[in-house]
């Protein structure tokens, strides 16, 4: 009976941490830890922005004209179209739309897949500050400048990710997005993030010369990289980008998420044995990372099995106090969660579509874990609305 307790009693504490007690100790940390709002430096950055493609002809109009009217001087900025072996017009395209402006540059990478890209060019790039943003995120006007802000105001920082979000998509897809987005900006607050999104991320030319040719998300490999070495990683409030390319159905949905959950599983599992190397902070923020995507879905179900079992056994009491700690860490958690401010705006949602979320997140997590010794991916993978 004990011992069923105490197993019991653990996996709560399990749960408490890596669902609420993770959240409500970052968002404590921060409020000791108060920051001062970036400002522009009084002198910018040189910085080259990467825009890897492929078989974009749907969308890199477009992105050429986000980039065009971005607002950061134009005699520090080279801007460097990389494609992968398009067999679609996306070359014609970029070349007709480009034109004669020296702003751009297009170089055809000899081998596809986004990191095979992104080694070919960076050892062609001058900026001190390297920008990789994919064709699908569209940019505010100052993000660059917001960027530039961000490394100026913390010097310590290696990489900063602008603030990511959907736009047309799912209802649970939004919410997806909102409560990562929060918890992001909670890791950053409490000192670093520990990862950035692929639509827009910079970080210095210093930190790396080239990717390991296995990685599957450069977003994630960059910030644990940085985070390794004892950097900071910011996700920016300003510096903004919304995704173009949504899921618009949930069997989209599913399979995107799905891949995104085994990237990053991959790419934190790839730093493990650099546990050492890793400050204080970031150790406590890539365990709880990892135990939440290996741990957490089998610690909810063994939960309710063994909970199930102590009531059969009239341990109502042990059952009870367990729920009602939990029930307080939710509240509390939900409160802090709802006084984050993104800078997206407010979205409110059913609690269906909470429901929904919660479920469907575990049900990728879980068959993460289960998959993750058989599936393999790479940096070339079939795209949500690519037909």
């Amino acid at each position: 009976m004990w011992l069923l307790i105490f197993i019991f009693v653990t996996i709560t504490l399990l749960l408490g941490w890596t669902l609420f007690g993770y959240f409500m100790f970052l968002f404590f940390i921060g409020l000791f830890d108060k920051k001062k709002q970036p400002c522009f430096p009084e002198k910018w950055p040189f910085m080259s922005v990467i825009v890897p493609c492929y078989n974009e002809e749907g969308q890199i109009i477009e992105k050429v004209k986000n980039i065009n009217e971005l607002d950061y001087p134009h005699d520090l900025l080279e801007v460097v179209f990389v494609d992968g072996g398009s067999n679609d017009r996306t070359l014609e395209l970029l070349k007709t739309e480009v034109g004669k402006n020296s702003l751009f540059r297009i170089v055809s990478c000899p081998q596809n897949g986004k990191i095979n890209q992104l080694n070919y060019i960076l050892p062609q790039l001058n900026g001190e500050i390297i920008v990789n943003t994919d064709v699908d995120g569209l940019l505010n006007k100052e993000a660059l400048k917001w960027i530039a802000a961000e490394f100026h105001g913390n010097p310590d920082a290696s990489v900063v990710g602008a603030f990511c979000y959907p736009d047309d998509t799912l209802d649970v897809e939004h919410y997806y997005w909102s409560a990562q987005n929060k918890g992001r900006l909670l890791e950053t607050d409490g000192g670093t993030s520990s990862i950035v999104i692929a639509q827009c991320y910079a970080f210095k030319k210093e930190l790396l010369k080239a990717f390991p040719e296995d990685v599957v998300a450069d977003d994630v490999y960059v910030a644990f990289l940085a985070n390794t070495l004892g950097k900071k990683v910011i996700y920016s409030r300003h510096a903004m980008a919304f995704e173009t390319r949504t899921p618009k159905r949930y069997t989209e949905f599913l399979p995107h998420k799905f891949r995104k959950s085994n990237a990053y599983l991959r790419e934190s599992l790839r730093f493990v044995y650099r546990l050492p190397e890793m400050n204080g902070f970031f150790k406590m923020i890539f365990l709880t990372k990892v135990a939440q995507q290996i741990l957490l879905p089998w610690a909810f179900i063994s939960w309710l099995l063994i909970a199930g079992v102590l009531l059969t056994m009239f341990r109502f009491d042990i059952v009870i106090l367990d729920t009602v700690f939990l029930a307080i860490l939710f509240i509390t958690t939900n409160r802090i969660f709802k006084w984050i401010e993104l800078p997206d705006g407010k979205h409110k949602y059913s609690i269906f579509t909470v429901i929904r979320g919660y479920i469907l997140t575990n049900i990728i997590m879980l068959s993460t874990g289960l998959s993750y010794p058989f599936f393999r991916q790479g940096s070339v993978y079939k795209r949500i609305n690519d037909n």
